[in-house]
């Protein structure tokens, strides 16, 4: 059993992979050899957004350079470019668009944002909090950046000011699922598990039903000692058999051997693939038994 798993950003942009060159050449072609019917820019940026909205990065790319065509002066579109190939994975070509916007209209800041999005990929983490924060600065309802800031914060191991930002996030964007979830890990580790499991609750309600959030409501209630509640929610986040091993590490922790190494033999007994993990947990068991 390890510490509560955080999700940073936005899962449907950082969680995509990237379409090959290749694919994205055909794709290009497929689309522009087709007779469309004549549409305006702002028809062309609602393709984009849908496209967009659906993870579909370079098909979305290609709908706001279609947009750009009609209205080249429209930094909002320009943006919404980047974000595309942001998503996409292309970190480099998005921060240019960036830069870009900025000399043009240093007060953007959407475009902030996206810096900070890309100096976070790329792990410059102290730039990106320059950035997040000029963001909010500016436009104090971005609450992507906020919920970046609370990640950063949850590096430093900052954890209530990294609560703090979590739920600034979370004031603006209330049904952000993957937020409540990177709060209520933030919360575990400062040792308010009570909070964190209603929080880990939030995030699903939310709809973000991943098996992560479902080791972080496993965690959380191993540390309060409520092992049946602990027993469902790991069961719901992987298998019975992995469950019991979860379960055997906390009563381990909590210096229960007797129920820790019945939970390992479940575990063994459940999942033959389990048995060199959990024989070896047994192992600590025993020792700490003599």
């Amino acid at each position: 059993m390890v510490e509560p798993r955080v999700t940073y950003g936005n899962p449907s942009q950082d969680h995509i992979r990237d379409i090959p060159q290749v694919r994205y050449k055909a794709l290009s072609e497929s689309i522009e050899n087709k007779q469309l019917p004549e549409i305006n820019a702002d028809e062309y940026e609602k393709l984009g957004d849908a496209l967009l909205s659906k993870g579909k990065y370079f098909m979305a790319y290609m709908q706001y350079e279609n947009s750009l065509k009609k209205n080249k002066d429209n930094i909002r579109v320009e943006y919404k470019k980047g974000a595309a190939l942001l998503g996409g994975g292309r970190n480099e070509e998005a921060q240019k668009i960036f830069k870009l916007i900025l000399q043009k209209q240093p007060d953007f800041a959407l475009a902030h944002e996206g810096m900070g999005r890309v100096n976070f990929k790329n792990k410059s983490y102290h730039i990106a909090k320059l950035n997040f924060e000029k963001a909010v600065d500016l436009n104090p309802l971005l609450w992507r950046s906020y919920a970046y800031l609370g990640n950063l914060y949850d590096f430093k191991k900052d954890y209530d000011l990294a609560v703090k930002e979590y739920k600034t996030a979370l004031t603006i964007k209330p049904d952000a699922g993957y937020i409540h979830n990177n709060m209520g890990a933030s919360l575990y580790m400062s040792g308010r598990y009570k909070n964190a499991v209603d929080s880990f609750y939030q995030a699903l309600r939310s709809n973000y039903n991943s098996k992560k959030v479902y080791n972080n409501l496993g965690r959380a209630f191993v540390a309060l000692e409520l092992y049946d509640n602990a027993l469902e929610a790991f069961e719901k986040g992987g298998t019975k058999a992995s469950a019991y091993n979860n379960i055997g590490v906390g009563y381990l922790k909590n210096g229960n051997t007797t129920k820790a190494a019945e939970c390992f033999e479940k575990a063994i007994e459940l999942s033959p693939r389990f048995y060199v993990l959990a024989n070896e947990n047994l192992k600590k068991c025993r020792l700490k038994q003599q």
